[in-house]
């Protein structure tokens, strides 16, 4: 008796083994995720699939928009591997608004230990924003979205009521929680301030303890502007003090969704909704920093690439999944997911002239045609 066997189409026979050499292919060129100790382990672009050729143009070209600082604190990091930094990294200055990616971290921290949440009222925490701000959320604040205001003007002497000295002094709201957006530092603090009073610590010491120790952080600073129950309040805004070294393993830890050498430091349900746009009103408080439109591209204090009421993306031509902190003087932190990489810019010397999402747009529009998918 004759065996009967199946016999294949050569066309299958030939896709099947195209497609377990295309598999192996792959297989040998899959270089897993790193973290690193402490320094971080370097590797020539081409190892993690990025052209150098292309990516020096690309960094040529942000050199060209950017001050005297050019690239020297740049540092970039694909798959936990140091690819391209600059010659200043481990110089320590003041990250500005950068800060707030921070302060929104330690809200997830809280949030995950089951402290406080999103949907925490403000007045829960303070009973004198009862009056005033009945309705107030701490998703508000971390989203720009609270209408708070303190008393008094700018303390920098300009046109502002934005920065006054007294920024915990309960004022009248700009506007209704949650119905207009308004990129507003004076809120930011008053964050910060509730932040302290529920987690009975500075927000440094939940964050270090919790984080900073963890991802191998190291010393750094974090200013402080009076105090709370007799705790320091550091500032809510502004005012972490690190070198770009450091800021690459905060952007790697969000790379990661919180999850850091076998341990879930921060759950993946926050970063996720932390870098995901939080802010659904069309519109932009009147006020002197209404230039500043975070509708449809502002998360928990990040900055996410999601559509705006134009119709058009925040950043049309970078990757769909960037989100970024931002901070004065081009202080900028870059997480992008689909390409596994995080983008770090540190300098003292202003703000790109054309600016930021005009800059970066054009910056990562260049990288892609570095990176190879």
């Amino acid at each position: 008796m004759k065996e009967n066997r199946m016999k294949w189409p050569g066309s299958l026979v030939i896709g099947a083994i195209v497609f377990l050499m295309l598999a192996c292919s792959e297989e040998s060129n899959y270089i897993p995720v790193v973290f690193p100790g402490e320094i971080w382990e370097e590797r020539l672009p081409e190892e993690l699939g990025v052209d150098s050729h292309k990516l020096q143009q690309a960094l040529d070209y942000l050199k060209g928009e950017s001050g005297e600082d050019g690239l020297d604190e740049v540092f970039i990091v694909r798959k936990g591997y140091v690819i391209y930094q600059g010659d200043s990294i481990y110089k320590k200055h003041n990250i500005y608004s950068s800060s707030k990616s921070f302060t929104s971290s330690v809200l997830g921290l809280l949030s995950d230990f089951d402290i406080a949440h999103t949907y925490t009222k403000a007045a829960e925490i303070d009973p004198e924003m009862e009056m005033l701000y009945p309705d107030a959320k701490l998703r508000h604040f971390a989203s720009m979205t609270s209408g708070y205001s303190g008393m008094g003007v700018s303390r920098w002497n300009e046109p502002s009521e934005d920065w006054s000295w007294t920024p915990y002094a309960i004022d009248e709201p700009l506007f209704e929680p949650g119905s207009a957006y308004a990129y507003w530092d004076e809120a930011q603090m008053m964050f910060g301030r509730l932040l302290t009073m529920k987690a009975q610590k500075t927000l440094k010491e939940v964050f270090d303890e919790h984080i900073g120790s963890a991802i191998g952080l190291g010393e750094y600073e974090w200013v402080t502007e009076g105090e709370v129950d007799g705790i320091p309040i550091n500032n809510g805004c502004t005012g972490v003090l690190i070198n770009a070294e450091q800021l690459a393993r905060f952007g790697h830890l969000y790379l990661n969704e919180g999850h850091w050498k076998g341990k879930q430091l921060l759950s993946r349900y926050w970063i996720k909704k932390a870098t995901s746009n939080q802010v659904d009103t069309d519109r932009v408080a009147d006020t002197d920093r209404k230039n500043v439109d975070g509708r449809g591209c502002y998360g928990y204090n990040w900055w996410v690439n999601g559509m705006m009421p134009t119709g058009k993306y925040h950043m049309p031509d970078a990757p769909k999944s960037l989100y970024y902190a931002s901070g004065l003087h081009n202080n900028m932190c870059f997480v992008i997911p689909e390409w596994d990489l995080v983008f770090v810019r540190r300098g003292e010397d202003g703000n790109p002239a054309k600016g930021k999402p005009f800059v970066y747009n054009e910056f990562f529009k260049r990288m892609a045609l570095a990176i190879e998918k």
